[in-house]
């Protein structure tokens, strides 16, 4: 590059445009050779060679820096390593990796900065100085003295589903870092850091946060709903509005811990006293909610704490806390269904029950709060219906709430049956025996509670020979006498189940993927005030994607035309099964 310029003699307009011109008789302008420009650019140039050609000698020489320079002092990092070992004994060349070491040092890498992670996004910043002391609603907590917490505990906050209206609160959702519960309050709080202060005081001043303008979804006062929304509430919805207690200060006292893992999620229940809404619109809404914050994986203890609204003469209507015997039937239905969600019954109580039991003699209760180092709630439209009733209006048909969420409900599905040990993968046998599943009187309402004797007598008419031979099996179950873990394995082992909709026919979520599920729902009015025909949970079943779903009127079901058209189903739902 060097040598180019030496051999390759430029013209003159490389350098310079701008040369005296003259004029020939003919008209054609030429250089003439002699002007002061051209005379100093061929000076110039000639000085420019023989810097160039200087350069070219330094060039020459610098090969035997480096071949005679020592290798020691030549830095080790990047091509001068290389360099420096040119003329030297060659360095020992390292065999590649196989890809299993790789994928193991990768792997091991991953866990070390997860780990780091962890204890670093965790309350306890000395682990030397805690100590189980104790427990709160039966889980062991330790105490962290003021000693551990190195300048103080903040609370972090990750919020979604703001959709920049009034009512936005109904569908937002929120993480929490370092959640605690007051027991002198008995509320949530969370603890503001200087920064998180600071952002606080700058969002009150400015203007476009008071208009609307303005949103941070990492606020830790964003307002969220405690739990699935009533439509019949009407205005008493907004009771279920909450934010937790903001302290503008970082917890520098000392505090209890809940074990690392533990997952704190305040809620209000809908109405678990109906078997069917505790499904529905409180343990999916609660699924919902820790899966989509991926908490799941991580999740050692969920401790939900049911919410008893502050400030009000009144429970909402059809609630847990309208009146003790509603009451003392939602503990009924918690303690026979939380361990499907992987809950110990004994952990779970209200904010206002909640007990903390400080067993080592050697220690008094020394702090009003309890701590966690995760927490979430919002779960305002994470139910199966939204702001629509379960079927029993009109309007409830307009359009479906669930489209698109089938895969959330089998998640939902596998993750309850995990939880009771469980296989959710199985799918439905294309072999015999096919189990044809009734569930006679189901349900508390007159109108639901029927039983299916013709339809019972006609099936064993028509598989006579495959039921002496094995293949076929007609049985009726009266799920509500048996407990939940063996309602859910029958239901399991169906290939068809049989029964009304509504809260009764909740446990046929775990049919097993490709089985069949007939419901019957009432067709015509019955005075209570409500717009048939009632496909209750239609939205969910209809959208659940692992069962093939059928409805059927009551008001007709013993008619023969029906019965022999009910009969027709059954036998195409089997031929279909055995060709899965």
């Amino acid at each position: 590059l060097f040598l180019l310029p030496y051999f390759h003699k430029p013209t003159l307009h490389q350098y310079d445009t701008s040369m005296t011109m003259i004029t020939t008789p003919a008209g054609k302008a030429v250089n003439n050779g002699n002007s002061p420009a051209t005379k100093s650019r061929s000076a110039g140039f000639r000085y420019l060679t023989h810097i160039q050609l200087i350069l070219f000698f330094v060039q020459l020489c610098l090969p035997f820096f480096y071949f005679n320079y020592p290798s020691n002092n030549i830095t080790s990092n990047g091509g001068s390593a290389i360099a420096g070992q040119i003329g030297h004994d060659p360095p020992a060349v390292a065999p590649l990796p196989d890809k299993s070491d790789v994928d193991q040092e990768s792997s091991q890498k991953l866990r070390r900065i997860t780990e780091n992670k962890a204890q670093s996004s965790s309350p306890v910043k000395s682990k030397s100085n805690v100590r189980v002391v104790g427990t709160f609603n039966n889980v062991p907590i330790s105490y962290v003295p003021p000693s551990s917490t190195d300048g103080g505990l903040h609370s972090t906050a990750h919020c979604i589903g703001e959709h920049f209206h009034d009512r936005a609160w109904l569908h937002r959702s929120c993480e929490y870092r370092n959640i605690c519960f007051d027991t002198e309050e008995k509320d949530f709080v969370l603890f503001r850091s200087p920064m998180e202060v600071s952002l606080a005081d700058a969002m009150n001043k400015h203007k476009m946060v008071q208009n609307g303008l303005l949103t941070v979804s990492s606020a830790l006062n964003t307002s969220v709903s405690l739990g699935g929304i009533n439509a019949f509430w009407g205005s008493d919805q907004s009771a279920l509005e909450w934010a937790p207690i903001i302290r503008n200060e970082e917890l520098t006292e000392g505090y209890y811990l809940l074990p690392q893992g533990t997952v704190l999620l305040p809620f209000h229940s809908f109405a678990a006293m109906n078997i069917g809404h505790l499904f529905w619109d409180d343990l999916l809404p609660i699924y919902s909610l820790i899966d989509m914050f991926e908490m799941i994986p991580d999740m050692t203890t969920l401790m939900p704490l049911r919410y008893t609204l502050k400030h009000r003469e009144r429970a909402l209507w059809a609630t847990c806390d309208l009146r003790d015997q509603t009451l003392r039937e939602c503990k009924q239905q918690f303690k026979k269904v939380l361990p499907l969600i992987g809950v110990d019954p004994k952990i779970m109580r209200s904010t206002e029950d909640s007990i903390l039991n400080i067993t080592d003699n050697s220690e008094a209760s020394k702090s009003r709060y309890i701590c966690s180092s995760k927490g979430a709630a919002g779960m305002g439209v994470l139910n199966d219906h939204g702001f629509k009733t379960h079927g029993w209006n009109k309007g409830d048909y307009e359009y479906s709430y669930n489209a698109g969420r089938g895969s959330v409900f089998n998640r939902f599905r596998n993750f309850l049956m995990k939880n009771i040990g469980m296989d959710p993968i199985r799918l439905v046998s294309s072999e015999p025996p096919y189990i044809i599943t009734f569930s006679p009187s189901n349900s508390r309402d007159p109108d639901r509670r029927i039983r299916y004797n013709k339809q019972t007598t006609a099936l064993e008419k028509a598989f006579k020979d495959e039921i002496s031979r094995g293949d076929v099996v007609v049985r009726s179950v009266q799920f509500n006498a048996i407990p939940i873990e063996e309602q859910v394995k029958k239901v399991a082992e169906s290939a068809i189940i049989v029964g009304t909709c509504g809260g009764g026919a909740s446990t046929n979520m775990f049919l097993p993927k490709g089985a069949g599920m007939i419901l019957y729902y009432p067709d015509k009015p019955s005075g209570r005030g409500h717009n048939y025909p009632a496909r209750l949970d239609w939205d969910y079943f209809n959208n659940a994607g692992y069962a093939r779903v059928h409805w059927l009127p009551i008001s007709e079901k013993d008619s023969e035309e029906d019965v022999d058209l009910f009969v027709k189903l059954v036998k195409n739902e089997i031929e279909t099964i055995s060709h899965h």
